[in-house]
């Protein structure tokens, strides 16, 4: 099943309830997290999508589209993604389309794991200030896109 995604950054901030009621999450798949964890987490693993809510209220805080699946060979994210973003973009294209980012943090390794860029944008045209942020691997193709409200942010 696809998921209408930019329907679902319209949710931030609203409760894991509500979302369900309004008909945009698939299947009624509850939240789950480790007892103690302020937060709860939601696996869409078909539709590519990771949802992150606050324990109390669970409340909608941030959504993650994985645009590779690394497990998966020949992945294709099976959902439509908000204009103009595209299912293969690179660093290059991504700042072409949408411009020099807010911040940037540059590739490193951790305990012999290397990861790509980060780039962090504002979004506009939304309910409430939202930031996007673009995880790439090492190569510079997009990895991960992930929205939240710019009220959540720690960079």
């Amino acid at each position: 099943m696809t998921v209408n995604v930019e329907n679902l950054i319209r949710c931030l901030g609203q409760t894991y309830e509500n979302i369900l009621e309004a008909g945009i999450l698939p299947y009624r798949t509850k939240p789950t997290g480790a007892p103690g964890s302020p937060n709860l987490g939601l696996e869409m693993a078909r539709e590519g999508i990771f949802l992150s809510f606050k324990r109390t209220g669970r409340i909608l805080k941030s959504i993650t589209l994985r645009l590779q699946h690394e497990p998966i060979k020949n992945w294709v994210f099976p959902n439509e993604l908000p204009s103009p973003l595209q299912k293969h973009m690179t660093r290059q294209w991504v700042h072409d389309t949408l411009g020099e980012p807010d911040k940037s943090v540059p590739p490193k390794t951790v305990m012999k794991m290397t990861m790509g860029w980060v780039d962090r944008f504002a979004v506009e045209d939304f309910h409430i200030p939202i930031t996007m942020q673009i995880r790439y691997d090492v190569q510079d193709k997009v990895e991960a896109v992930t929205f939240l409200p710019t009220s959540a942010l720690r960079w």
